[in-house]
């Protein structure tokens, strides 16, 4: 299995599935524990979760700082 970067591979993965929808809205949720949505479709969740990570991936600092400020207000955002 591939780990992220700092991660030990001597450890049990769970995986659940990211997309869940809500009163025919739909969501996806991150490593960092916050709920990303409304979206009209998946896919358009599935989009928002690609530019959500691609966010992250250049951004490290402010993108921890927004997620877990997010968490802790208990929030679900839109991504777009």
């Amino acid at each position: 299995m591939n780990v992220r970067r700092g991660e030990s591979e001597d450890r049990v993965w769970y995986r659940s599935e990211r997309f869940f929808r809500v009163d025919g809205q739909w969501y996806f949720s991150t490593r960092e524990g916050v709920e990303v949505g409304p979206y009209p479709s998946r896919s358009s969740a599935a989009n928002g979760l690609k530019l959500y990570i691609r966010y992250m991936q250049v951004n490290p600092m402010q993108g921890a700082l927004y997620a877990s400020a997010r968490r802790r207000a208990g929030q679900r955002f839109f991504f777009h």
